[in-house]
């Protein structure tokens, strides 16, 4: 069977806008989006699906909700040594959004990742979290360390008050039930914050 490299090198030798007209069909889209790009236009995957038709844009999003997942069985049980394995295995869910999500990942005694699991998604700026919520669903999968993430759209990696806060909220509330923050990352499409490489946790 061949690889996402292999399949993926067919278009590899194509323009942008060749690339957008194998996935519209539409010659006009395909070089609206090659101007776009030839401009530095900030673009990410939902403007480009927002310019296919309805039955081609629900297509595109299956195949991106099906690479999403088929990266998630690849990571699923991996072990935690460093930051950037956080960052890489929560990269495919926290990349390139518009606004803020809030993930959490429940590993074992071994650091082993048990779960990954959305908690909540908010605006542009903020995403309310219930700390109750996260605890109540590490004990159902019998977590002993967990790793709270979430994405900055600005691409700002600097931790706000907010940030803190729950952190230290997290970090207090997990200890009344022997589960171990590991570590708060604060992604971005080009780099992330540790509150635990930076000796905060």
């Amino acid at each position: 069977m061949r690889d996402l490299f292999e399949m993926c090198g067919e278009c590899r030798h194509l323009s942008d806008s060749e690339v957008i007209y194998q996935l519209t069909n539409n010659k006009e889209t395909a070089n609206e989006v090659g101007e776009m790009f030839y401009r530095g236009d900030d673009l990410n995957i939902e403007d480009i699906c927002d310019k296919l038709t309805p039955a081609r844009r629900e297509m595109a999003l299956a195949v991106i909700e099906l690479y999403k997942r088929i990266q998630e069985r690849k990571t699923k049980r991996i072990t935690i040594r460093c930051s950037l394995d956080i960052y890489n295995a929560l990269k495919p869910f926290l990349s390139d959004l518009r606004v803020e999500e809030t993930w959490v990942i429940f590993l074992n005694q071994s650091c082993k990742i048990i779960r990954k699991q959305r908690v909540s998604v908010g605006g542009i700026s903020s995403a309310l979290v219930d700390v109750r919520v996260i605890l109540c669903e590490a004990l159902k999968c019998n977590a002993t360390t967990m790793i709270l993430c979430h994405n900055h759209p600005s691409g700002n990696t600097q931790p706000s008050r907010e940030d803190d806060n729950l952190t230290e909220s997290l970090k207090k509330a997990g200890k009344t039930v022997n589960i171990h923050l590991l570590d708060h990352l604060i992604f971005t499409d080009n780099g992330y914050y540790s509150y635990n490489d930076e000796g905060r946790l």
